[in-house]
């Protein structure tokens, strides 16, 4: 057993907080609402995400307090979604985390920039790379919940970290693999919520398979491109943290960011998408960073392109389908 704490209430989060739990890891888990920390504790239910998901109180330990949470192991899990990790560190001492191990599972780009939660957190409490790693894959919270066979990416240029942390997420229906690319890793993962906007969108217009097919298909180039660019080096795209993520974020509906794509594509603001949502579709904001990255390297990136401007500058969505039509082969 090792010992764990997790930061984040979401679905993601309680999605982590299974899988450690169900290993027998003491898990110390951050949620801000006391009401969501009180059900835990009481039924081991998370009343607002995978609610239908029980969790074994032996093992799980919720606090609304940060510092407790963070002081009481090693190994730290950020889940929260992008927009509120600054907000979360700057809850922290700047040595908060001072010599523990930090692994982000946070999905979308931090700042106004592109910067990715591991970035952030390295920079922000000084973290270097031989205590830090990230976690992604092609996988829905919804379907760790319901014991669904998953795999699992956990990447860190430490290859002794990753093979220390890798077990504490296999489960027999969770398959972890590890890689030494976490910046390609955690980069592929913002990427292809973009593409799930952009699936969204078109189903949203009442495009079928047929160009869904070729959508995806171009949507790898493209992450292939983006990807290189950011590396400096090749990255094998067919490992599945790579293009399976992005395929099950392109077709399942299960995707927010492909839900939150299909109300835009039908008359939604993007304000009004995320109200229906409830929840964060990270492909928004991630949008505007990538598509700043690409304009400074002059990447042609035709479907970022024709997100970030029905997005951001108030284009027609069924014009620029019409314009990406003529650009993708």
């Amino acid at each position: 057993m090792i010992e764990v704490s997790v930061v984040g209430g979401g679905s993601w989060a309680t999605a982590i907080v299974k899988i450690l739990t169900e290993n027998e890891n003491p898990t110390h888990w951050y949620l801000r609402r006391k009401d969501q920390v009180k059900e835990i504790r009481e039924k081991g239910i998370n009343p607002d995400y995978l609610a239908q998901t029980k969790l074994d109180t032996r093992f799980v330990h919720p606090s609304s307090d940060l510092q407790e949470v963070v002081s009481k192991s090693q190994i730290i899990i950020f889940a929260v979604p992008s927009a509120a990790l600054p907000l979360v560190a700057a809850e922290l001492d700047a040595t908060a985390l001072a010599d523990k191990i930090v692994l982000s599972a946070v999905k979308g780009t931090v700042g106004e920039g592109l910067g990715s939660a591991a970035a952030y957190l390295k920079k922000f409490f000084q973290i270097p790379n031989s205590r830090m790693a990230c976690i992604a894959g092609p996988c829905h919270a919804e379907e760790i919940a319901a014991d669904k066979t998953t795999y699992l990416t956990l990447s860190s240029t430490n290859d002794k970290l990753a093979d220390m942390l890798w077990p504490i997420f296999r489960r027999p229906y969770v398959h972890v693999r590890t890689n030494s690319d976490p910046t390609g890793v955690g980069y592929a993962a913002i990427y292809k919520n973009v593409l799930g906007i952009a699936s969204g969108m078109a189903d949203g217009l009442g495009y079928g398979d047929n160009f869904l097919a070729v959508l995806v298909s171009n949507a790898m180039k493209e992450m292939d491109k983006l990807l290189n660019s950011m590396a400096g080096e090749e990255t094998s795209m067919l490992n599945s943290t790579y293009t399976g993520d992005l395929l099950v974020t392109g077709y399942s509906d299960k995707s927010r960011n492909r839900q939150f794509g299909r109300l835009i594509a039908q008359g939604d603001s993007a304000d009004q998408a995320i109200e229906r949502l409830g929840m964060v579709a990270e492909g928004h904001r991630a949008a505007a960073g990538l598509y700043a990255y690409a304009q400074a390297n002059e990447l042609h990136l035709p479907i970022l392109s024709t997100v970030y401007h029905i997005l951001y500058t108030n284009r027609s969505v069924d014009a620029e389908f019409k314009t990406l039509e003529e650009n993708l082969i």
